[in-house]
Parts: C-alpha cells; structure tokens; sequence
C-alpha cells in the first residue's frame, strides 16, 4: 500500500512539473529582445518589424513563440496559440500575451 501511495505521489508532481508555462511574463518583462532569444530560440511569428536591427534587437513590435499548434479534428480546427511579446522603442519587453497567430 504504501508503494501505490509513493507511485501516486510521484506521478501526481510529474504531472504538475510539466503542466509548468514555459515562458514566464515576469522573468521576459524588461529583458530586451536579443536576451529573449538568447534564452527560447529565435521567435515563431513577428508582428510589425520583422527583422531585426543590425543588433539583433527587435523593436516597436510584438514577436511570439507557439504554445499550441493547430489541431485539424472531426468537430474543426482549431487555431495556433502563440505567447505574444511586445517590444518598445528601446526592444524592452513591456507586455506578454496569449493570442492566436492573425490570417489563421
């Protein structure tokens, strides 16, 4: 019994362990781009700009990362979910969000 109590437990943390977010909003908030990338890849989408500066800095734009690819089933399709960052002038991170990838 006590076996099937520490298999329970154990299994019970690895679930939660990898239901953790990958991209944590307040360790990216004030990083600049470049640092971003240095630390999760080069981004899946950019919005606006989207190359960047001969610094590798992206700014005034929003760049994301898939958190969820498109799932074509019986009932649909559902959409691409990617986690948004927004860059100012400077390539500062200043906001985070979850949003679908525009044009589908």
């Amino acid at each position: 019994m006590r076996r099937y109590v520490l298999a329970f437990i154990g299994v019970i943390i690895l679930v939660l362990t990898g239901c953790a977010a990958k991209y944590n909003e307040d360790e990216i908030i004030g990083k600049r781009s470049d640092e971003i990338v240095s630390i999760y890849g080069e981004f899946d989408s950019v919005l606006g700009i989207d190359v960047p500066d001969e610094n590798g800095i992206y700014r005034n734009c929003s760049c994301g990362y898939t958190i969820k690819e498109p799932h074509v089933g019986f009932f649909g399709t559902s959409d691409e979910v990617l986690f948004y960052i927004s860059f100012d002038e400077d390539g500062i991170a200043t906001a985070c969000r979850e949003d679908v990838r525009p044009g589908g």
